[in-house]
């Protein structure tokens, strides 16, 4: 038995990390944080779980990497992607 306490996120919670995340049918949506997780159609409240962190909405990052360039500082006090 898991002493892991943590409960996934269910409809109308709001997202806290930017993803694509599925419901207990397996439905798939890419959320932003601060956006509130959506009833199914069908089930109606539901739970949701991580599937991923998007990478644009047609590709799911699976392995959970990094999808963020790198920064580095210049100069002048802006910073810029590298890339």
């Amino acid at each position: 038995m898991s002493n892991d306490k943590t409960m996934d996120p269910m409809s109308g919670d709001t997202v806290e990390t930017d993803g694509v995340y599925a419901d207990e049918d397996g439905k798939e949506v890419t959320l932003k944080r601060g956006e509130k997780f959506p009833a199914d159609l069908i089930l109606g409240r539901t739970t949701w779980e991580m599937k991923g962190f998007s990478m644009d909405e047609s590709e799911i990052d699976h392995n959970f990497k990094e999808n963020t360039p790198i920064r580095k500082q210049v100069s002048d006090g802006q910073s810029k992607f590298e890339g």
